[in-house]
């Protein structure tokens, strides 16, 4: 049996090149949005909140065609104006965006693909922005898409009905839809801030609704009057200043100033985010 030598002037395969890619923000919210967009629950979200709004618009202005015009009946349309009718479906609408913000917060932590996530993105301040910009960008076209829907449609069947109606060029009418918009946009970074301080989506839900449904709700009926001026610093009492959502007590800011105690809650509670997840393990 013979071995074979290959000879000294045999060709060896040229090695592969690697190509290493610098990491810069634009890719890291390219991740980002690769991550939102195959997951089903943002999408299932959007269209569930897009649908509320709208859906709920119709309803409440047929409803209150049926009611304003018997006293005996009209309850709560009798004390609402024709854009807080057609917005109705913003007060589930703020709970559609804040689970949705919610989940892409938290969801990270429950699967661990955090830890791949923190690896691949050692600046790890960029991971919470770029979801921040990523779900930003997402909700303001779906609420402003929602609210636009709702206030067209709401205003047509109040017409309808021959109730009086509001038209966009109305003093402070576009303030309150464009305003909503930006609300329920808050609300979902409000969300996914808390998932990621919490860790937990359920636990961030939690946060989320007592924060924005149900303490104000609680405090502005069990507080004394004394109290009001501190309750207007809340973000839903912050934001009813510029949108028709229910503040708690009777004081309310300046729309310029409620719009900017809203973002100062917003920045706080991203920015505690920032710091956790560059702080803590994973």
């Amino acid at each position: 049996m013979t071995t074979t030598i290959p000879s000294p002037t045999a060709v060896l395969p040229e090695p592969r090149l690697v190509r290493h890619y610098r990491q810069s923000f634009g890719r890291v919210i390219r991740f980002e949005w690769i991550k939102f967009r195959t997951l089903r629950a943002s999408w299932v979200g959007q269209a569930l909140l897009v649908a509320l709004l709208i859906g709920f618009s119709a309803l409440a202005a047929a409803m209150s065609n049926n009611r304003m015009g018997d006293t005996g009946r009209a309850g709560r349309f009798a004390e609402m104006g024709p854009v807080a009718i057609v917005l109705t479906g913003a007060n589930l609408g703020v709970l559609v965006v804040g689970v949705l913000g919610c989940i892409l917060g938290a969801r990270e932590y429950g699967s661990r693909m955090i830890a791949s996530t923190v690896a691949a993105v050692p600046r790890r301040w960029q991971v919470v922005l770029s979801k921040a910009v990523v779900l930003t960008a997402v909700l303001l076209v779906s609420t402003l898409v929602g609210v636009f829907g709702a206030f067209f449609l709401g205003m047509s069947v109040l017409h309808s009905g021959g109730n009086h109606t509001a038209a966009l060029g109305d003093p402070g009418v576009l303030r309150q839809v464009v305003g909503m918009a930006g609300y329920l946009t808050a609300a979902g970074l409000l969300g996914m801030g808390l998932g990621i301080l919490l860790r937990s989506v359920a636990g961030s839900i939690g946060v989320l609704i007592a924060g924005l449904l149900v303490l104000p709700q609680l405090a502005g009926a069990l507080l004394p009057a004394s109290w009001d001026p501190a309750l207007k610093y809340l973000p839903s009492s912050s934001a009813a200043a510029f949108t028709t959502i229910d503040r708690a007590g009777t004081d309310v800011l300046s729309s310029g100033a409620g719009a900017a105690v809203l973002v100062v809650w917003v920045l706080a509670v991203v920015g505690g985010a920032v710091w956790a997840i560059s702080r803590r393990d994973v």
